[in-house]
C-alpha cells in the first residue's frame, strides 16, 4: 500500500466506519489533500479500487448513494455485495440486449 492509500485508510477509520459515516471521494480527496485525477475523483477511486483488490481493505460504496466507508457488520457487507452483483446483472443484460440486436439487424 503506498503512502496516499494509507492516508486513506487512517481517514475512513477514524471518520468513516459504518454506512452512516460515510465520506464522498471529494470529501476524501480535501481533507487529504489529494489529486483528483479528473472531475469525479478518479484518483482517489483507483486508489480505493486497489486497496480493495489488492490490500485487503474492507472498504463499502454504492453508486448513487455518495461515499466510502469502513465496513463494521456483515449487513454492510451483504448491502454492498448485492448492489455489486445488481449492477453486474445489468451489465450482461445490456451486453445480451445488444448481441441480440446485432443478429436481428438484418432480419
Amino acid at each position: 500500500m503506498n503512502e496516499e492509500q494509507r492516508r486513506i485508510l487512517d481517514y475512513l477509520n477514524n471518520n468513516a466506519i459504518g454506512y452512516s459515516n460515510r465520506k464522498s471521494s471529494t470529501e476524501i480527496r480535501d481533507a487529504l489533500n489529494l489529486d483528483s485525477g479528473g472531475p469525479t475523483n478518479e484518483h482517489v477511486r483507483d486508489l480505493i479500487r486497489d486497496m480493495i483488490f489488492n490490500h485487503g481493505c474492507l472498504i463499502g460504496s454504492l453508486m448513487f448513494r455518495k461515499g466510502y466507508w469502513i465496513i463494521e457488520n456483515e449487513e454492510e457487507l451483504e448491502m454492498v455485495i448485492n448492489h455489486l452483483n445488481s449492477r453486474a446483472d445489468g451489465v450482461r443484460q445490456r451486453a445480451d440486449a445488444l448481441r441480440q440486436n446485432w443478429n436481428n439487424r438484418n432480419e
